[in-house]
């Protein structure tokens, strides 16, 4: 019979090992080798990317980083290897990553033959767990509760079709809400609170790219941007839509957008048109029927041009906004929802997390797996009450 192994043992020999010479200069093996323990004592599998994201946080890609972890994992094993026949020849437990493995193991070095070597010996963590004696009545009551649970929450054992979700909701994908932000400037001779905005400043490069046209100008750049409503309403209703099907995202501003959130993955945009940076030179590249202007959107359809421009009325105010459902690199997804005014972005938002009004949507699409540029006509009383009506599509190939 096995010897049990308590966590202290555990927990003894890997401060033994952190601090040997093989490992207490090499600060990313120690830290890994005690994420994979702990996440072993708490008997978590572990998936390669998990492992990724815990040891390289935001510089670890999964697509452009394929392979970089196994190679951590293989020079881990190495390295575990020499302490063994070396410093750690005397250890009473060895600590053994099976060969294609994620999850560490712990042996007792009497039933090792061959240290650092892997044998049939290596004992699971379980066992530092005993399990508990169960009898048939007890698996009986947890069939019982396991078939009751099933039959009232079968929906949620049946994969659903989320449409253009269904990149966003994959359990590797990477997330970024990029949020329509406003840059705001001000001049050190005005009073405090005085700010200033200039079309086509929406980000630090633009502003100097302002000054430079402008040399005479005395405007600084706050220290601060704001956001209209669309885009917190927008973000907490996102944020509950991905929860509920266990995916995450990452939100940034516009103006600190830069081209590696798409080399990295997903892209979500909300906000209004007029304040893209760089995000305007991935809006509807891929369109042969749309372009985005100041207050609207054109369309143009075998020769004849419409322009669909906002309008304003007393109490009454008609929006068009944009979703775009498009491909960008490294096979990624983008979601744009673009307006000019807050009810249009809000209105798409709203629709796009609503499973059932998107299925009856994608009944306007030849398939469930194509591109789309989207317009829709937004109308709100005093921005309420918002109707939201397709008035334009285009399938991209």
């Amino acid at each position: 019979m096995k010897n049990s192994i308590s966590k202290e043992q555990v927990h003894h020999y890997l401060e033994k090992i952190a601090t040997s010479r093989h490992f207490s200069k090499s600060k990313r093996y120690t830290q890994l080798l005690q994420f994979l323990t702990e996440q072993s004592l708490l008997q978590q599998p572990l998936k390669e990317q998990t492992i990724g994201m815990a040891l390289f946080n935001e510089g670890y890609n999964p697509v452009k980083d394929d392979g970089k972890v196994r190679v951590y994992m293989y020079n881990l094993r190495k390295k575990l290897s020499t302490y063994y026949e070396e410093e750690g020849s005397d250890d009473l437990l060895l600590f053994v990553l099976e060969k294609g493995s994620y999850d560490m193991q712990f042996v007792p070095a009497n039933e090792q033959q061959n240290k650092g070597t892997h044998s049939d010996d290596a004992l699971p963590v379980s066992s530092i767990y005993p399990p508990q004696k169960n009898t048939i009545w007890v698996w009986g009551l947890s069939l019982t509760l396991l078939l009751v649970l099933v039959y009232y929450n079968w929906s949620y054992f049946v994969k659903k079709e989320l449409y253009c979700w269904n990149a966003f909701m994959n359990s590797k994908a990477i997330n970024t809400v990029v949020l329509a932000d406003h840059v705001v400037m001000h001049k050190s001779n005005k009073p405090v609170g005085t700010l200033y905005m200039r079309d086509g400043v929406n980000s630090v490069n633009e502003f100097i790219a302002y000054q430079q046209k402008h040399p005479k100008d005395t405007l600084q750049l706050s220290d601060y941007t704001f956001f209209t409503k669309s885009v917190p309403f927008s973000l907490l209703k996102l944020a509950t839509f991905l929860t509920e099907h266990n995916a995450n995202m990452i939100p940034k501003m516009e103006s600190e957008f830069t081209y590696d959130v798409i080399k990295r993955g997903n892209m979500l945009y909300v906000g209004q048109q007029k304040t893209m940076s760089l995000s305007k030179e991935l809006f509807l590249k891929n369109s042969q029927q749309f372009t985005a202007k100041t207050n609207a959107f054109i369309s143009v359809v075998e020769g004849k041009k419409t322009v669909y421009r906002s309008q304003h009325g007393e109490n009454k105010l008609v929006e068009y906004a944009m979703v775009s459902y498009v491909p960008i690199s490294d096979g990624h997804k983008a979601l744009f929802f673009v307006s000019d005014h807050d009810i249009g972005v809000m209105a798409t938002v709203d629709r796009f997390t609503h499973i059932t009004w998107l299925e009856e949507f994608y009944q306007q699409l030849p398939s469930n797996k194509v591109y789309f540029n989207a317009l829709f006509k937004v109308e709100g009383l005093n921005r309420l009450d918002v109707s939201c009506e397709l008035v334009a599509l285009e399938v991209i190939n």
